[in-house]
């Protein structure tokens, strides 16, 4: 699994109809402080580095041909695979990454070339 995770992370294309961007090898999204100010609490950091992990994660999961249902340790191992300062995203988090995952496979308007 990580040595397809890491083949997704070649520069491919993410082609959306009204908008299309490289998705290539993406710099570490930015943290709550960074994209949120000083100010942020604590339960909305935690809720925005959850989803940040979780978008970026089934991003490269789908990239790679990965669907639904996809097991705990997959998501483990896919977290570690791009460098997330985690050992093991929580409970919450892979909920998130599946549900991340599941947007993307049923909106027709996302395809994946290369």
């Amino acid at each position: 699994m990580l040595r397809t995770l890491l083949r997704a992370l070649r520069p491919a294309r993410l082609r959306i109809p009204a908008r299309r961007f490289t998705a290539g090898i993406a710099a570490l999204p930015p943290t709550a402080r960074e994209a949120l100010g000083t100010d942020v609490t604590a339960g909305e950091a935690i809720a925005y580095n959850r989803v940040r992990v979780a978008t970026a994660t089934a991003v490269a999961l789908y990239r790679s041909g990965y669907t639904l249902p996809i097991s705990d340790d997959d998501l483990d191992d896919a977290v570690l695979a791009l460098d997330f300062p985690y050992s093991a995203p929580s409970p919450e988090t892979r909920a998130s990454i599946r549900a991340t995952l599941a947007v993307l496979e049923s909106d027709y308007t996302v395809t994946v070339t290369h």
